[in-house]
């Protein structure tokens, strides 16, 4: 066992943020050690931080946040086949359970609900010096992409996003994506976008905040368009834009969820990606939706998490970013803190945020540990 140090929170606890250290084993004959670089803060952390949402490990009070991550391999065990100590890597997040979809090998698709998930659900996440995790789950990264490899897992949703969207469309036998809508700019809906553009298609990011800001400017960029709804509402941008083929909603908002119906076109599909964990109560034209829904044969479906896949493809994705628009993906990272940090600024979103990592210095340059057990400390 190491002791490590780590930033956690009381699950259901609001502004229970602290520093804690935990345990770490050596990894076993199928397992990896990694010293982490940098780990990603998003919205699903702020929800847990805010007590809404997250569940910490069976017999503790305390969870290890963080499901965003980046490091390099500094041990691996004696099965480990697929890595070697200096290796810079990712992880996925979710574990499965027993149900049928997670034995097939879809944990992302779960039937029962009962996984865990790493710094969100029973299970410590990666907000730690050092972590280890089954190979299996353990996803190689380029070198080169060392500084923008903490978006992968954000980045990872999005593709099952697009994979899922393009399954279901083999239903029609003629489907032809030319427009589409990213609903939010956020992470998520920025690299919605990167993705929508990387494959020729117009896209419409829809935001409120008015341009110019961060945001839209790498969504411009890379040649998408940035509608403000403070200056233009979804009612007209529906007159305006006609038959949309894909939108993604990704908010956080129910009330987008519900415009994002009314803006679909005939054919199309609308993935949504929000959880929206309030009990909002909303009034919305409920006749008008169905009846649009059910004549114009449009699909409403929910996705969340992600395969692993989706992480492999999000790599090869996130070179293609480089290639087609060089040091755009990684203006996303807005904000860089350090573990010494206030943890305020992790808890409360600061203004003019896009992604926040904090940066752990235990792990700079490649690892030196042998292949063994030896954490290289």
């Amino acid at each position: 066992m190491t002791t490590v140090s780590a930033i956690a929170t009381v699950p259901g606890q609001p502004d229970s943020l602290h520093r804690t250290t935990i345990e770490v084993p050596e990894p076993d004959q199928n397992q990896v050690g990694i010293r982490v670089i940098r780990v990603g803060v998003c919205g699903t952390d702020r929800e847990i931080m805010q007590g809404d949402i997250g569940h910490a490990p069976e017999g503790m009070a305390d969870l290890v946040i963080g499901h965003e991550v980046i490091g390099r391999v500094d041990a691996v065990g004696e099965a480990v086949t697929s890595l070697k100590p200096g290796d810079l890597v990712t992880v996925s997040v979710r574990r499965p359970d027993g149900c049928p979809a997670c034995q097939a090998g879809e944990p992302d698709m779960c039937l029962w609900l009962t996984y865990t998930e790493r710094g969100i659900t029973r299970a410590h996440g990666f907000m730690a010096e050092r972590i280890v995790e089954d190979e299996s789950y353990v996803i190689r990264i380029p070198d080169e992409l060392e500084e923008i490899g903490v978006l992968t897992e954000p980045l990872s949703v999005v593709e099952k996003t697009i994979r899922q969207a393009e399954l279901i469309q083999q239903r029609l036998k003629y489907w032809n994506l030319k427009t589409a809508l990213v609903m939010g700019a956020g992470p998520i809906g920025i690299l919605g976008t990167l993705i929508l553009r990387s494959k020729g298609v117009t896209v419409y990011t829809i935001a409120r905040t008015p341009a110019p800001n961060p945001a839209s400017a790498i969504v411009e960029a890379a040649g998408a368009a940035y509608i403000s709804t403070r200056e233009e509402s979804v009612a007209d941008l529906a007159k305006r834009l006609g038959g949309i083929d894909l939108i993604i909603e990704s908010t956080g908002s129910s009330s987008v969820v519900f415009d994002s119906m009314q803006l679909l076109g005939n054919n199309g599909v609308l993935v949504l990606l929000s959880i929206t964990a309030h009990h909002k109560a909303l009034t919305v034209p409920a006749d008008d939706i169905n009846t649009s829904l059910v004549v114009g044969n449009k699909v409403v479906v929910g996705c969340v998490n992600a395969n692993t896949v989706d992480f492999v493809n999000a790599v090869d994705r996130l070179r293609m970013f480089e290639d087609l628009w060089p040091g755009l993906t990684g203006r996303m990272i807005t904000h860089r803190l350090s573990t010494e940090d206030d943890l305020t600024a992790i808890e409360h979103k600061p203004e003019g945020v896009i992604k926040m990592v904090v940066e752990f210095s235990s792990a700079s340059g490649s690892a030196s540990g042998s292949a063994s057990g030896d954490d290289g400390s």
